[in-house]
């Protein structure tokens, strides 16, 4: 089972899932995106960004089923 955390986006309440140490994915949201918040060990610093579905899999080749 994958961990989960709640998070707040814009005013809505988004469900997070960890992904690995560094990433966390929410599930697709009304705009048609996921939040992801990622560590960058170069900056040292969680970054926060939306990706499409298509993106997550080519960035981070996760498959679309896991986003799901």
């Amino acid at each position: 089972m994958l961990e989960s955390k709640k998070e707040n986006y814009c005013g809505c309440n988004v469900t997070m899932y960890r992904i690995g140490d560094h990433l966390w994915i929410s599930n697709v949201m009304t705009n048609e995106q996921h939040l992801v918040n990622q560590f960058d060990y170069n900056k040292m610093m969680w970054v926060q960004t939306t990706y499409t579905t298509d993106e997550i899999e080519e960035l981070f080749n996760i498959s679309s089923h896991v986003l799901k």
